[in-house]
């Protein structure tokens, strides 16, 4: 029986994030309601609150969920720094690939920049983390230098879900991993 519900629970949360996910292509985020949701989703308000408090709660699950496992990644530092760029590159494009058509839409939507300040937020601080275990030449040039991979980064996974790359998201994993990989390059020099 608990399976059953356990079942049902996820059935109806992916019907939501599904409907919010339709409804950010015709509206802005803030002018979504649950009632836009529930209708979208052919659920009943009471499944709706029955997992999530209002919209910005769905948004704030959707994050979470998406960014766990990329921090459960990088919680655990790879032995080389070496390796980091494509560990974190790969887990990110794990997660895009596990609902690709949903994440497409989020991108194309106004909760992009939401979920594109979060995944920066992530590798920024990450990269900042291991600035101490390492002999940074320039503190200042380093963390201008991250941003702005970071944010390059960014650009080219919008580009790529909105279609204008002719780079397949392998390609562009391994593109955006060599790209952060120079930057450290160019600012670590092992202790």
């Amino acid at each position: 029986m608990a399976k059953a519900e356990y079942r049902s629970a996820i059935r109806s949360r992916k019907l939501i994030n599904s409907a919010l996910a339709d409804l950010l292509q015709e509206k802005p985020l803030d002018k979504i309601t649950v009632t836009d949701v529930v209708k979208k989703a052919e659920i009943n308000r009471g499944t709706f609150y029955a997992h999530y408090a209002d919209i910005p709660d769905v948004i704030n699950h959707l994050i979470q969920q998406t960014f766990s496992d990329i921090t459960a990644v990088i919680s655990t530092p790879p032995q080389n720094i070496v390796e980091m760029p494509i560990v974190l590159l790969k887990q990110v494009q794990t997660i895009l690939e596990s609902d690709l058509d949903f994440y497409k839409k989020v991108m194309a939507s106004s909760a992009s920049t939401f979920m594109q300040e979060q995944l920066v937020s992530i590798v920024l601080d990450y990269l900042l983390q291991h600035e101490k275990e390492y002999n940074v030449k320039d503190h200042n040039q380093f963390v201008l230098n991250i941003h702005f991979c970071a944010g390059g980064l960014i650009y080219l996974y919008r580009e790529w879900f909105a279609g204008n790359s002719a780079l397949s998201l392998n390609e562009l994993t391994a593109h955006g991993a060599s790209m952060i990989q120079k930057v450290l390059d160019s600012e670590f020099t092992a202790k």
